[in-house]
């Protein structure tokens, strides 16, 4: 059994990113080349670059994702343009399937650490998650900063100890993209069909932790 996501097929990219003078500018990127993707990611990645170190060339939201994700532990500013990059644009060309198929996130948007990022990462360290590994969640699944507390998170967690999942945090830590499961459009349907099928609680623990 396998989950399939929709597809992306757009051959144009976008992202915009402010100017020196605040005026914005777009950036668009060809996603149908291979050498031109390439060319996309490796431009956007100087782009916020150069935000990291200070010049005023990406929007004040990139910015401040960037430092806050520091104060938590990132250290690599290349890894911190991905995360941020997917997190918050619904066009990013750095998430894909694991065929190299595009996909997309979509939570995306301009995020407020205070609203929107902090939030997440207290959760995750209120449910026991070292702050180590809440790095590697968040390297292994950047949506996640995107993603509401009380509507995607909290019923995530709580479901996934109904199932009989016995450390949610460890399973997470273990396989990040499990975040990407969503309570009400997937993973209760799952979960109800594996049981219809009389599949025992214990397989359907393993196969949602392990298969998915």
């Amino acid at each position: 059994m396998m989950l399939q996501g929709r597809l992306a097929r757009s051959g144009v990219a976008r992202s915009s990113v402010a100017g020196p003078r605040c005026r914005r500018v777009a950036v668009v990127v060809r996603a149908s080349g291979t050498g031109s993707g390439k060319a996309g990611v490796k431009e956007a990645l100087g782009q916020l670059r150069q935000g990291l170190a200070g010049k005023p060339t990406v929007d004040p939201a990139y910015l401040n994702g960037a430092s806050y994700l520091k104060t938590i532990g990132f250290t690599n500013q290349a890894e911190v343009a991905r995360v941020l990059d997917i997190a918050m644009n619904p066009d990013s060309l750095f998430l894909s399937y694991g065929d190299g198929r595009r996909t997309k996130n979509a939570s995306a948007r301009k995020l407020d650490v205070d609203t929107d990022m902090r939030p997440v990462i207290d959760f995750l360290i209120e449910k026991g998650v070292g702050v180590g590994d809440v790095v590697k969640i968040v390297s292994g699944h950047p949506p996640v900063l995107s993603y509401s507390v009380p509507d995607r998170l909290a019923p995530f967690w709580d479901y996934m100890a109904s199932i009989g999942v016995a450390d949610v945090g460890a399973a997470v830590v273990a396989r990040p993209s499990l975040l990407g499961l969503d309570v009400d459009a997937n993973l209760r349907k799952i979960v109800e069909y594996l049981q219809y099928t009389e599949t025992p609680p214990e397989t359907i623990v393993q196969y949602i932790c392990k298969s998915i």
